[in-house]
């Protein structure tokens, strides 16, 4: 005997998702586990691309670094490209950070072995003054230098 299907079909999937539900919003509404969704919605070929840092920022990030106040934001960033609204206190820190950074005329660089500094507890992320040929908040790594 087939087991019961406790998620909906494909087309109310759809639905849900379309209209912002996420999996932990399904999940808790048919009593299954978040990746219970995530599988029923790749199954349907509803799942996206995940956005991961690596589509923004130009450096492999040390996985030390990855949990860095830095990277919450760029975090955000990503969030919103995806079309995403923030939260309202995650978009006030958002918009703190960035005017942060153009009032103190600076961009976010990557060094793996940068020591801990104003930028980041834990070292890899520093601030640096802006140059003309910054074109956003990070500073480009110098193809020749490579």
């Amino acid at each position: 005997m087939p087991t019961k299907r406790l998620l909906p079909d494909a087309a109310t999937l759809r639905r849900m998702r379309n209209n912002d539900w996420r999996l932990k919003d399904i999940a808790k509404e048919y009593g299954v586990t978040e990746a219970a969704v995530w599988k029923a919605l790749d199954r349907a070929n509803l799942v996206q691309g995940r956005t991961t840092y690596s589509e923004i920022l130009p450096w492999k990030i040390l996985p030390e670094h990855r949990a860095t106040n830095i990277m919450v934001m760029f975090r955000r960033i990503l969030r919103q490209r995806k079309g995403e609204v923030l939260p309202e206190n995650e978009q006030r820190y958002l918009d703190a950070w960035l005017k942060t950074l153009s009032d103190s005329n600076v961009v976010v660089n990557y060094h793996p072995e940068a020591p801990p500094n104003d930028a980041s507890r834990k070292g890899g992320f520093y601030y640096v003054e802006r140059q003309p040929t910054d074109k956003w908040i990070i500073r480009e790594p110098d193809d020749q230098a490579a």
